[in-house]
Parts: C-alpha cells; sequence; structure tokens
C-alpha cells in the first residue's frame, strides 16, 4: 500500500460501445453483485456499501461504493488503494443515435496505462458476452 498522501496515479478514461437498449439491463450489470459477477468478477459479495470482488481461488478486493446515481454511474474506492483513487462505470447515451457506451474512469501507474486498459478491454468483451 502507498502511504504517500498524494497519489501517484493518473486517471484513465476509456469508453466502450454497447448493444444493449435499455438503461435498466445495463445499470443492472453494473450496479448489482449479481451483474458484477455476470462479467467483471468471479464472486461479488454486497454488505451495505462495500462490495467484495473475488477472481479464481486466491485473489479477492473489497471496495467500497463511494458514489452513485441510479441509472447513470456508479463510482468504486478499493480499500487497498491510495486515497482519492476510484473506478466509475458511467452510462452514456448518445443523443443522435440513442446508442448507449459505458465510460470507465479508473486510474493507473504512468507506465500501466495499457495494462489498465487491456484489463477493462477483457471485462467489457465478458460484458458484451452476457448480451451487453
Amino acid at each position: 500500500m502507498n502511504d504517500k498522501m498524494t497519489t501517484t496515479k493518473q486517471k484513465v478514461v476509456f469508453e466502450y460501445q454497447l448493444s444493449a437498449t435499455s438503461v435498466p439491463m445495463i445499470w443492472d450489470a453494473i450496479a448489482t453483485a449479481p451483474g458484477l459477477t455476470a462479467w467483471f468478477a468471479d464472486k461479488v459479495t454486497m454488505s451495505g456499501k462495500q462490495f467484495e470482488f473475488v477472481w479464481g481461488k486466491h485473489e479477492a478486493r473489497v471496495a467500497e461504493l463511494i458514489n452513485c446515481r441510479q441509472g447513470t454511474y456508479v463510482r468504486f474506492h478499493w480499500l487497498d488503494e491510495e486515497e482519492g483513487t476510484y473506478f466509475e462505470l458511467r452510462i452514456i447515451r448518445n443523443e443522435l443515435t440513442g446508442n448507449y457506451s459505458l465510460e470507465i474512469t479508473d486510474f493507473a501507474e504512468v507506465d500501466e496505462e495499457d495494462d489498465v486498459r487491456s484489463l477493462w478491454d477483457s471485462s467489457i468483451d465478458a460484458l458484451r458476452r452476457c448480451g451487453l
């Protein structure tokens, strides 16, 4: 864990087009434990504002839901990360086409942005296999 008072990570933003045509369907996928289990982690459990994400048999992380707006976005802070960092999943609607995309804001070390993008690319591929 980094003990520095200021974050050494920089904000990165990625946007992914979705095939989903309904905000409730997208919202369920990004803001509920069953929805997140379908594409983001092998198992997700929720207790109050705390979400535990489990991958495989040996990796687990806990995030706190620090902000959300129903049907618009969720923002989580990993409890083992620096203060001021978060990851946010935001539903964006293109007013001209009516299509939806998911805007992801995360934080990465300067030399790890490609790794973070690759992880999100993989997660979004799984989300798309769920029909979104």
